[in-house]
């Protein structure tokens, strides 16, 4: 399978986003990938001094006029989209929600953030609103795919929840804010997920404005086999099944685990 992720740099402004968005996804299609992967609220940039009320009315649902969009351009160019956006909750906050689209251009599936950054002076809770979904593998082009958001490779267990319901995919649409060996994290946190899990990593990360960018697609014995510049731009890779196998063979970690040892 062929997959692309995009390193974007958003603005304030949904609907030049949404060209931009556009534009990648038909040379993502132009790359014959499969399946192309935007980052964490792709749909616009958030000041973290915003208030949660602004945040809230820019908003919309899933089946909102701005991801419409996005749906019938995935259609058009008949290839799977997965991208992060800031979806209404019931209580006048915001998911961190990363949508998968297909190829016929209809939601597959949402995965709304579990884990909220408050670390490092920061706090996503105080406008986010975490999700409650269940850890479970989706297929695309016979990949078992898990998705997880941003600041949630720093809990293991997540990645680890997927792999051991079969994923061998794990995609992280991510939003990396900047910071003392803040890059130094993603990088190690990132290949740490796809060698201990032997699957293969794609992370898509915003750059410009509060992010640091590196994106970076990981094979399963975490070794970065495409990775992004300082800018803006997309970058492609192939990714096999029998690479994971034989990774698996030589490296069987997920079959040597001793549950009965664990959590006493």
């Amino acid at each position: 399978m062929i997959l692309s992720t995009v390193q974007l740099t958003t603005s304030v402004n949904k609907d030049e986003n949404l060209r931009k968005i556009q534009q990648y996804i038909e040379k993502a299609k132009t790359a014959n990938s499969d399946i192309v992967i935007f980052p964490e609220a792709s749909m616009f940039f958030s000041p973290p001094e915003e208030s949660r009320e602004v945040l809230y009315k820019k908003a919309e649902d899933l089946n909102g006029p701005w991801l419409t969009q996005i749906k019938k351009t995935a259609k058009e160019n008949e290839i799977n989209v997965i991208l992060g956006i800031y979806e209404k909750s019931d209580n006048k906050k915001v998911y961190l929600t990363a949508v998968l689209i297909d190829k016929e251009g209809e939601i597959k599936y949402a995965y709304r953030k579990t884990h909220l950054y408050d670390a490092f002076n920061f706090m996503e809770s105080e406008r986010i609103e975490p999700g409650k979904d269940y850890y479970t593998p989706i297929t695309i082009n016979e990949f078992n795919i898990g998705i997880l958001l941003c600041y949630e490779l720093r809990f293991p267990e997540i990645a680890r929840t997927y792999a051991l319901k079969g994923a061998d995919l794990l995609i992280v649409p991510a939003a990396w804010v900047k910071g003392y060996l803040k890059e130094d994290h993603l990088l190690t946190l990132a290949k740490a997920r796809a060698l201990e899990n032997t699957s293969y990593l794609a992370l898509s990360s915003q750059i410009g404005n509060i992010f640091t960018g590196y994106s970076m697609i990981i094979d399963p014995l975490g070794i970065p086999i495409s990775r992004s510049t300082e800018k803006e731009g997309i970058i492609t890779a192939e990714i096999d099944k029998e690479r994971i196998k034989e990774v698996r063979a030589t490296l069987p970690v997920l079959y040597q685990r001793r549950e009965d040892l664990y959590f006493r």
